[in-house]
């Protein structure tokens, strides 16, 4: 009777110290989406918000810090929307996120102008050349169907042609319309022509169509952001380092009223990123933990490219590198990029895995540059980039809310990444 108290005291225990730490990983993704954050971009201080924010975290806990004070700065160049954009169709006011977005790239426009209605028929140049110069487009806005032109291109052709125009200089401007999600980003440069996308306007070429525009963004070439940089000491001597990598910037805000959460991309892998910190606060391992919270990944791994460029401690002392992305379903899994390349270990991952039963599966994919690992994997340092799959699937838009990332997996996740990390310390 007394063995069996015992053994529900220990599940009950660690059950509520399970609960607790995804509680902790709640609070840290509500926290970073939260309005005041401003999406965590470079308008409105968002990205320096959340980096104190995390600053602060790293010395509850009592992370040392790397760089000053936890800080690595860096500048970038980003284009910034401090001031909500007015559109209006024949009449219609739009409603911004819901009904359009405006280009990340987007220069200041201001004005009414008619709608030329434009039918992408080929993807050939001189097609193009012809419809374009038969007409009489300046000083107007051209209208294109991207769905109807799909159906007479591919989309790396529709791209390229879409491209060339947002820099032309015979018009004004582009409303691009597609029956797609709006999905939004951010940039460093702007585009010489403006151009919005809709969702679902539909432009009748025989009859006339006037727009009215006020974008005014704000071009910031020198802004200085940071990387939020913590260390473990451990426990035996040596130099060797575990790193864990997660992005905490995502894409801004669009005036003061429509902002990007991010909650699973990427508050969801900052949130772990912030658990495994606690965690080995608390269980200080073998060898030294870093732990690397970028900003600049969603306008281009900058933040990454900069601190493998200019690291704080050497690179050549790292045993492994983690990523994480999305962390904030599971439902399917999760997905290990470089799996192939790093066979050995990525088979440790799954015999884990398959040990513990943690997640439905763990899928390999091969390299990829699309997230903060690859500035170290270019410079041969061993890493994984991993991401949960399933789930909800917004993505970029103004739906990925904390109050809808469902956690799915992450206490799972969390305990298979902690028993990868551990088998280095035996």
């Amino acid at each position: 009777m007394k063995i069996r108290i015992l053994v529900y005291f220990i599940v009950l225990l660690s059950f509520s110290q399970t609960q607790a730490q995804e509680e902790y990983a709640r609070y840290i993704v509500k926290e970073l989406t939260a309005k005041s954050y401003h999406g965590r971009g470079y308008v409105f201080d968002g990205d320096r918000k959340a980096a104190q924010f995390l600053r602060n975290e790293f010395k509850k806990y009592k992370i040392q810090p790397l760089g000053d004070d936890y800080y690595q700065y860096y500048n970038l160049s980003a284009n910034t929307f401090p001031t909500a954009p007015k559109v209006t169709i024949n009449g219609k006011k739009y409603t911004l996120a819901v009904d359009y977005l405006i280009d990340a790239a987007c220069p200041a426009i201001d004005g009414k102008f008619a709608i030329e209605v434009l039918e992408l028929t080929s993807p050939d140049p001189q097609v193009i050349a012809s419809i374009i110069n038969n007409r009489n487009l300046e000083h107007k806005l051209l209208y294109i169907d991207e769905d109807l032109a799909l159906t007479h291109m591919k989309a790396p052709q529709l791209r390229e042609v879409i491209d060339q125009l947002k820099n032309a200089g015979f018009h004004k401007g582009l409303i691009l319309n597609s029956k797609q999600k709006l999905k939004w980003r951010s940039l460093t440069y702007q585009n010489k022509k403006a151009s919005i996308n809709t969702q679902s306007l539909f432009l009748d070429a025989k009859v006339k169509n006037v727009a009215q525009l006020k974008i005014s963004p704000q071009l910031n070439p020198e802004y200085q952001t940071q990387n939020v940089c913590g260390f473990i000491k451990g426990t035996g001597g040596s130099d060797s380092t575990i790193v864990i990598t997660a992005h905490y910037d995502h894409i801004g805000a669009i005036g003061k009223k429509v902002y990007f959460p991010g909650a699973n991309d990427n508050a969801s892998g900052t949130s772990m990123l912030m658990y495994l910190a606690k965690y080995y606060a608390e269980h200080v391992p073998k060898y030294n933990v870093v732990f690397l919270a970028f900003s600049g990944e969603e306008i281009g791994l900058l933040g990454s490219k900069h601190y493998a460029k200019n690291p704080l401690l050497e690179l050549g002392k790292i045993k492994f590198l983690l990523n994480l992305d999305m962390a904030g379903t599971g439902d399917e899994g999760v997905q290990v990029v470089n799996g192939t390349i790093f066979k050995k270990e990525f088979d440790t991952l799954v015999r884990l895995n398959k040990e513990h039963n943690l997640m439905p599966q763990v899928k390999v994919r091969g390299p990829m540059d699309r997230s903060d690992h690859f500035p170290f994997y270019e410079k041969s340092i061993p890493c994984f980039f991993f991401y949960t799959l399933g789930g909800i699937d917004a993505y970029h838009d103004i739906y990925d809310r904390y109050e809808t990332l469902p956690f799915t997996k992450f206490n799972n996740y969390a305990k298979l990444l902690i028993y990868y990390i551990d088998q280095y310390n035996k």
